[in-house]
């Protein structure tokens, strides 16, 4: 699926296919840039198979993000290559290629300072590179911060209000856990209680964070300590929603009682005048978001909207937050941005925002073709539900095990290299 991001200088990207992006200066839409990489000489459009299985291959995503002050800009490419931008020197253009990522393994989630790169993979390993040097680099296994015994699904860099540095890992099994930067064998703890694969870490403030999964639920957590501070059940909330219709309506997207239904599809908040939250269930992901606020939930006020939109806009492929706006993008071309408050506060069922066409044109005439691979998607997002049943027979338990294996056969090496150091000493 093609990918949203905005930095804080107000520059948004769409990823495309094979690590190209396009850049936008939302302070002046006729300021764009095709980014495509040259890969020419890159080894790794060699088909490897070493880390791929048949239940996973399709699980990376092209993933994009900028630095906090906005000044590098990530593109996850999809041969193992991760591709750093920053702004260009040249009159002619906007942003260039300032140095290429090679990994072992496809990243899975990504999140980075202005400093350094963290990369998870599905493997459940998280490395880290130095994003000050602008030379180009092979990650190997000395660059890995730690490992997981499952699929990693996001991570997080968190710095506590007491100045605790930590990375958030969120897995497939049910866990987020809380590591010691940069000593990540040193685990700080777990946030424990979801019952299915956690999908999303998002950062509420220093100390809190909020947490989406398959099992249909949002749950807030306090850091360090891994507190759960409360939590909120998708079904409520989705019921509970005002039905507001961008444009002019339409049927309202089907809904049956199935519990995958439920399930968090994709979630973004912002910290503005207050935290907002946009998130999407499995049910109707193509069509629909949920718009609230914290305080709405934490207050119970029942307050949240369910923004519908008409199938003349195509399939959502991504949405993220820019202040006080939501900017989604559909398979159709369009790009619309919608004002959070405004939504929060209206009572009609329709509502229609004035929106700036440029980009929009742009998409559609300049023939960039956006990834929707929605139906794919569907069956990987599937796959990541623990199938029940005794330990073992499933393929989920079989590469866990596998894992765990591999976990030991290091540790083993590890110690023999040790010991003969020793011996030599």
């Amino acid at each position: 699926m093609s990918e949203l991001a905005i930095s804080s200088t107000k520059w948004l990207v769409i990823s495309l296919r094979n690590g190209a992006g396009i850049v936008f200066n939302l302070n002046d839409t006729k300021q764009w840039q095709y980014l495509q990489p040259d890969v020419a000489n890159d080894q790794s459009q060699q088909k490897t198979n070493d880390d791929d299985d048949e239940n996973t291959s399709d699980l990376n995503r092209n993933l994009v993000k900028f630095t906090p002050d906005g000044q590098k800009l990530v593109i996850n490419g999809q041969n193992k290559q991760i591709y750093i931008y920053i702004p260009s020197d040249d009159k002619k253009t906007y942003w260039q290629l300032q140095r290429i990522i090679t990994v072992i393994k496809r990243a899975s989630a990504l999140d980075l300072t202005n400093d350094f790169l963290l990369i998870a993979d599905k493997s459940g390993d998280v490395y880290q590179t130095d994003l000050s040097t602008t030379n180009n680099v092979t990650l190997t296994g000395e660059n890995c911060l730690m490992g997981h015994l499952s699929m990693l699904l996001d991570v997080a860099f968190v710095r506590t209000n007491d100045e605790q540095e930590y990375i958030l890992t969120a897995d497939r099994d049910e866990k987020i856990r809380l590591s010691h930067y940069p000593n990540a064998y040193n685990i700080e703890g777990y946030c424990l209680g979801h019952t299915e694969f956690v999908s999303h870490v998002k950062l509420i403030d220093s100390n809190r964070i909020l947490s989406a999964s398959g099992d249909g639920t949002l749950r807030l957590w306090h850091l360090p300590d891994c507190i759960q501070l409360n939590v909120f059940d998708s079904q409520t909330l989705t019921s509970s929603a005002k039905q507001i219709f961008y444009g002019q309506s339409s049927s309202s997207d089907y809904q049956s009682s199935s519990s995958i239904n439920h399930s968090i599809w994709k979630m973004d908040v912002a910290s503005a005048s207050d935290v907002f939250l946009a998130f999407s269930i499995y049910a109707d992901r193509a069509h629909s978001i949920y718009l609230t606020t914290l305080t709405n939930l934490e207050k119970t006020s029942n307050e949240q909207r369910k923004l519908t939109f008409n199938s003349t806009y195509g399939t959502i492929i991504d949405y993220c937050f820019s202040s006080n706006d939501l900017y989604i993008l559909f398979d159709s071309h369009n790009l619309l941005t919608v004002n959070i408050p405004s939504v929060l506060s209206c009572d009609k069922s329709e509502y229609v925002q004035d929106n700036d066409s440029s980009i929009s044109a742009i998409l559609a005439t300049k023939g960039f073709h956006l990834m929707n691979n929605i139906n794919s998607l569907e069956v990987i997002f599937k796959q990541l539900f623990k199938t029940r049943g005794d330990p073992g027979d499933s393929s989920y338990h079989k590469r866990k095990n596998q894992r765990l294996e591999e976990q030991e056969e290091k540790r083993r090496k590890k110690q023999e290299k040790q010991s003969t150091t020793d011996e030599n000493i």
